[in-house]
């Protein structure tokens, strides 16, 4: 009869592994043992950084093999050790892998998509009031998720009120290939649970191939939802509609149904799909900066309509749908029918949404009066509640 192990799934290089085979790092600043880490760095792409003694633990027996162990003893300086790595990457794992629930929400989009914004503007909404509405609290796991969020994200969107620079690619800034990892805490009718989030900020240049795709954002086959923002102002049909308004350089690369196209051709190639299959991960299809195509919207048009306040407790999937549906059809007139085609025959769980995450354009000096981020908790909410994670309602 085999044995089945608990297996280890690593946040931020993606790799399953049984319990087993994690690594402990010493952190005794005696201990004689440290050493350039030659895997911790080819991971962030940089040089090899000195860093404390990699433990192997002795092989246990099969029992508490089948167990994550909690503590090693360094064979250099013979102190014990807490500090947990992947045996892959040696990236520190979090106190409690392996007792909680890990969720990979993926946020990706082409260039000038807005996802850091997106991440920022969710993430405070998550933590305020969204999290009061639904009875759950936000907080940050990690010295670097919070260092990375003080630094690049709140601290000068919020409290300084400037445009957040864009994303660098993987390949030059290694930073962004580490998540932001968030505690999100449920309240619920049968006591409290506990699930931890990692949140990825891609730039937009890592969209622009297969190739990339593969090796800059592998955790997108393994995420368990995706939110996947489209740039409206990449569509022709709009960008004619605008002609007096502020627009980016046209790039093709960073057009909605190329990136979609290549995100389906991602999953195929990952999981090995086969022409009848489907691609079954739960993806929230976002349009953004919704608020620049109000000059273009019918003016009863759900898309205006704010969607927040709505949320009570329970996703209202009645306002979800009437937001997806004008989406597909608003979609399907500017790009032709064939782009929601494509979505609806490769995806078992697909809706549309429509979110602004600052409310209005920046200035000329790329300031803001205020940031007032529209809609921006429908994707996740949806996709929480595709994983059985909230509940939703009927709407009224």
């Amino acid at each position: 009869m085999p044995i089945f192990q608990q297996e280890v799934l690593c946040p931020f290089c993606f790799t399953g592994f049984p319990a087993s085979e994690v690594r402990f790092r010493c952190v005794n600043p005696s201990c004689t043992g440290s050493a350039p880490d030659q895997l911790f760095g080819r991971l962030r792409g940089g040089g090899a950084p000195v860093m404390g003694h990699v433990i192997t633990p002795p092989k246990a027996s099969i029992l508490r093999a089948m167990r994550l162990p909690d503590v090693a003893v360094c064979d250099v300086c013979q102190v014990e050790s807490h500090h947990r790595l992947c045996a892959e990457c040696h990236f520190d794992l979090p106190h409690d892998v392996g007792q909680i629930d890990q969720r990979i929400i993926a946020i990706i989009g082409g260039r000038n998509t807005g996802k850091s914004h997106y991440i920022v503007t969710l993430v405070n909404r998550l933590k305020n009031e969204v999290g009061a509405n639904f009875n759950f609290s936000v907080h940050m796991i990690g010295e670097d998720t919070r260092h990375r969020w003080r630094d690049d994200f709140y601290g000068p969107l919020y409290e300084q009120h400037t445009v957040l620079q864009a994303t660098r690619p993987g390949a030059v800034d290694a930073r962004v290939k580490a998540p932001l990892i968030f505690r999100l805490t449920l309240e619920g009718t049968f006591g409290k649970r506990a699930i931890n989030l990692s949140f990825f900020d891609t730039a937009g240049e890592d969209m622009k191939s297969v190739d990339n795709l593969s090796v800059q954002a592998r955790y997108i086959s393994r995420a368990d939802g995706i939110i996947f923002l489209l740039d409206p102002l990449q569509i022709e049909s709009v960008r004619q509609q605008l002609p007096g308004a502020n627009l980016p350089v046209a790039d093709r690369d960073s057009a909605p149904d190329e990136i979609v196209e290549r995100l389906v051709e991602l999953f195929e190639t990952q999981l090995h799909l086969g022409q009848r299959d489907h691609i079954k991960t739960p993806v929230a299809f976002t349009l953004s900066k919704i608020d620049a195509l109000f000059p273009i919207l019918d003016p009863s048009s759900a898309l205006r309509r704010a969607g927040g306040g709505e949320h009570f407790g329970a996703l209202d999937l009645r306002d979800v749908n009437s937001v997806s549906g004008e989406m597909r059809d608003y979609l399907s007139a500017w790009m032709g029918a064939g782009f929601c085609s494509v979505i609806e025959k490769h995806f078992t769980a697909y809706n549309y949404f429509a979110v602004s995450s600052l409310g209005e354009p920046p200035g000329p000096d790329q300031r803001l009066r205020t940031v007032a981020p529209f809609r921006v908790e429908d994707p996740f909410l949806w996709i929480l509640h595709q994983l059985n994670l909230v509940k939703a309602t009927k709407g009224r």
